[in-house]
């Protein structure tokens, strides 16, 4: 018998499961974060394609020749396209934010405590069952529900509840106008070396 053998025969049950538990939430991981990097770097591609679109008739026409000239003006049009984008989703998480310092002035609380009270009352409580596997203390079972959310009506959860859902939807939206800034950015330097950069191919092409 090969030491792997062994070793998995003098595992206990509940250590075999934890071993398969891990093993498939590790698997899991992987896959997740393999998909979602293809899916940031294709969305990240066409947030980029916007700087080809804003540029094409500056460099058809020849009003800009010089890699100098481009990049300022690129980064220029990406700046502009930016702020006319997320101004709005900037102010909304602006007035969100604000709103839970300004209810807790209020109702004098500025440590914002009934927030804090709010999230307690409306999560979902797990106790893990934990025991030694490999001589750590890990989760040797699924857990079972120890506290379950309260959506009892209150004007200090639900005021909470509705200025973390408003701050959260308008920070996703901000963020992505952000990393298409950042994508943008990342063509105009893709696009200054492949047509600003002294490539002897470029001669031989125009001349043939």
């Amino acid at each position: 018998m090969s030491d792997l053998t062994l070793v998995l025969a003098k595992m206990s049950e509940s250590d075999k499961r934890v071993l398969i538990a891990i093993f498939i939430l590790v698997l899991l991981v992987i896959l997740i974060f393999g998909y979602l990097q293809k899916l940031v770097a294709y969305v990240m591609y066409n947030q980029g394609l916007q700087i080809d679109t804003m540029m094409y008739d500056i460099i058809r026409t020849r009003v800009i020749t010089s890699k100098k000239e481009f990049k300022k003006e690129a980064y220029r049009k990406s700046y502009v396209l930016f702020v006319k984008k997320s101004w709005i989703s900037f102010i909304i998480l602006l007035a969100f934010i604000s709103g839970f310092f300004i209810y807790g002035a209020v109702i004098n609380d500025l440590e914002l405590n009934y927030f804090k009270e709010a999230m307690s009352d409306i999560s979902l409580g797990l106790t893990w069952p934990m025991g030694k596997v490999f001589g750590m203390t890990l989760p040797i079972d699924w857990p079972t529900v120890s506290k379950v959310p309260d959506y009892s009506w209150s004007l200090n959860k639900y005021l909470s509840i509705f200025f973390l859902l408003g701050s959260l939807v308008s920070g996703i939206v901000f963020l992505v106008y952000c990393q298409a800034l950042a994508s943008r950015s990342l063509r105009v330097r893709k696009l200054c070396r492949t047509y600003f950069s002294k490539d002897l191919n470029k001669i031989s092409n125009d001349h043939a």
